[in-house]
C-alpha cells in the first residue's frame, strides 16, 4: 500500500469510496433525508477539484482504498474515508499518520478534527490515536442542509 497526493484520475474512486464510507460510517446515524444529499457522490468528486494538494490517497495496487483531506492551513482534517471493505486493515490509521506527519513538517503544532456526534466509530478512532475531545457544537452543515452535532479533537504534534 502507498500513500499518495491524490490526482483528478482519482475522482471516481475517491467518491466511490467517500459514498461507500459515509453510508456505513457517519451517514448511518442521520434520518434517511440528511443522507441523500450525499449519496449522489457530488461532494466527493468536487473535493479533487476543489482542495488540490491537499488529499492523500491510499493506494491499494492501483485501487484507492482510502483518503484524507486537509484544510488550506493543514492544520484541520476535514474528511479521512475509508472503503468499508478495507475497514480494520490499517489504511485509515496509516493515513492519518500520513497527514500528521505532513502537518509537522510544515510547522503545525496540532491536529484538529471534527467527529459528527454519535458517530462511536470515527470517535473511537480518534480517541485510539491520541486524540482528545476539546469542545462541541452544533452548526448548520453546508452539504447536509441541516444542523448537526460535532465533537472536536485535538491532538498536539511533537
Amino acid at each position: 500500500m502507498a500513500i499518495r497526493e491524490g490526482r483528478l484520475a482519482d475522482a471516481a474512486a475517491v467518491t466511490r469510496v467517500g459514498v461507500a464510507a459515509w453510508e456505513k460510517g457517519p451517514g448511518s446515524v442521520l434520518p434517511s433525508s440528511a443522507r441523500a444529499p450525499m449519496a449522489d457522490g457530488k461532494m466527493f468528486d468536487a473535493l479533487l477539484r476543489q482542495t488540490p494538494g491537499r488529499i492523500l490517497v491510499a493506494d491499494v495496487g492501483g485501487h484507492v482504498l482510502g483518503l484524507a483531506v486537509g484544510d488550506a492551513e493543514g492544520e484541520q482534517l476535514t474528511d479521512l474515508w475509508v472503503d468499508p471493505r478495507a475497514w480494520g486493515r490499517g489504511l485509515g490509521s496509516r493515513l492519518l499518520a500520513a497527514f500528521e506527519q505532513a502537518a509537522g513538517e510544515r510547522g503545525r503544532k496540532r491536529i484538529v478534527i471534527d467527529v459528527l456526534e454519535g458517530d462511536e466509530r470515527g470517535l473511537g478512532f480518534c480517541r485510539r490515536r491520541g486524540y482528545q475531545a476539546v469542545g462541541r457544537s452544533t452548526v448548520r452543515d453546508r452539504d447536509l442542509h441541516m444542523m448537526i452535532g460535532k465533537i472536536r479533537l485535538e491532538k498536539r504534534l511533537a
